[in-house]
């Protein structure tokens, strides 16, 4: 049982990293054997818009419906039991179209194009000849993004914090359901997320006294792909202006130097981005649907303020499907308990000595997990929307982090190695029995 997390915390870190790896590959072949196409958020949607733009002879980003295609795509659901999962009968005559079914599917989607870009061409690669294998071969895509979020978070996470630290938040990720669920989805979030993951890497080597001008620019390219994929990427524009001034204040003596030759390059980068924004924020739709009058009301009632925090971390750590299946309340009172003494820790752990040398770690993870944090409730709770917990997986690498160290400031330093292997263990355990009790009764009938 402790041979698995015991090699993890004890071999080179090239086999720590390939280790942790396999076991997420694993996992996420799992969950693409075992939900059903079409269960993730708004996979036809994004689909389809996948599918028009890989047909496509002259690129037209305006085409983004098919009724004739939205007819075969809801036979397919029909088929694998759409309906079923949102406890609804299936209809009878089958619908034709989405905007039949209003409350469950927008007629389109109207985010920005990147992913349905990269999609359309794993499409036209690979040639798959029917929907079903189109759709998995998204799905694979969801994959292929997902590994170097990995990659990059325990990069990120090692330069801040070092070897043990990297391999154990890159451990928890790996082992996180509903992550997972989410890297094998066909939905735009992987790439964002692998565009925060980025982020968190490069913000590290800025931190850490590396060249300002390469992290700069790399951060840069990863703002505006992350704009141009998913306006909720948005929070990312105010983390590429915040880091460099983490560097400064909190980065290695001298490394803040490192950070002067970047200002030209931040100043040009919040341009760009804002100018990529402002192309797609131009659309009268987002602007009806995102930026109507805000339900003050609600945002001011204390109950919807509790439940949407509830749901929006209980909704980031496991519920199958589209916030369809919740994990057990038992199960979720331990990762909320987790999840306090981590925070509660974090706050001892920067007063700690043995720590000292974390603090620009504790600064610069905290800081990015706070700007995503806010940036939701200010995009969904002001608006009196619902809670999506996904939103908050582009800074899942600092919140790992955070996570994982704030468990251990609880602990003597001497025990630190038990504490890690235990820590593991349990999420281990936690994942288990969230596949055995959510999504394998939910999706094997």
């Amino acid at each position: 049982m402790f041979a698995v997390p015991t090699k993890i915390f004890t071999s080179s870190p090239r086999h720590i990293l390939t280790l942790i790896v396999t076991i997420f590959v694993l996992r996420a072949l799992l969950a693409i054997v075992i939900v059903p196409p079409w269960q993730n958020p708004d996979e036809p949607q994004h689909f389809e818009f996948a599918h028009i733009l890989a047909r496509q002879e002259h690129l037209d980003l305006s085409e983004r419906r098919d009724v004739d295609l939205q007819r075969k795509l809801l036979r397919s659901m029909n088929t694998h039991g759409w309906w079923h999962h949102y406890g609804e009968p299936e209809p009878s005559p089958p619908l034709d179209d989405f905007s039949e079914i209003p409350e469950h599917l927008s007629p389109y989607v109207t985010s920005p194009p990147m992913y349905y870009l990269l999609g359309a061409a794993g499409l036209k690669l690979t040639r798959p000849d029917n929907l079903i294998a189109q759709h998995y071969v998204l799905r694979g895509l969801a994959l292929l993004l997902a590994v170097p979020t990995i990659v990059c978070i325990w990069a990120g996470t090692r330069r801040l914090f070092g070897t043990r630290v990297a391999a154990g938040a890159s451990l928890l990720t790996a082992l996180h359901p509903q992550f997972v669920l989410m890297s094998t989805a066909v939905n735009p979030d992987a790439l964002v997320n692998l565009c925060g993951a980025v982020v968190w890497w490069q913000g590290a080597r800025l931190v850490t006294g590396t060249s300002g001008t390469v992290s700069m620019v790399v951060m840069v390219c990863a703002t505006v792909t992350a704009l141009l994929t998913k306006r909720v990427a948005a929070p990312i524009v105010l983390m590429l202006g915040v880091i460099p001034l983490v560097a400064v204040r909190f980065g290695r003596p001298g490394g803040w130097r490192a950070v002067a030759p970047s200002v030209g390059v931040l100043a040009s980068g919040v341009a760009l981005a804002g100018l990529a924004a402002g192309v797609w924020l131009s659309d009268e739709m987002y602007w009806e649907r995102f930026l109507s009058p805000l339900e003050m009301q609600q945002g001011q009632d204390s109950g919807f303020f509790l439940r949407f925090t509830k749901g929006l971390f209980n909704s980031a750590w496991l519920t199958a499907g589209w916030l369809r299946y919740p994990a057990p309340p038992a199960w979720l009172l331990i990762v909320q308990l987790l999840n306090a003494g981590a925070m509660a820790g974090c706050l001892i752990g920067v007063r700690r000595p043995e720590m000292v040398k974390w603090r620009a770690g504790f600064a610069l993870a905290g800081i990015l997990v706070v700007i995503q944090t806010v940036g939701i409730y200010g995009g969904l709770y002001m608006n009196g929307l619902g809670a999506q917990g996904r939103y908050l997986f582009s800074v899942i690498g600092p919140f790992m982090a955070l996570l994982w160290v704030g468990v251990h400031s609880w602990w003597p330093q001497r025990l630190w190695p038990l504490v890690s292997v235990a820590l593991a263990v349990l999420m281990s355990a936690l994942d288990v029995i969230g596949w055995a009790t959510v999504v394998m009764p939910a999706y094997i009938r």
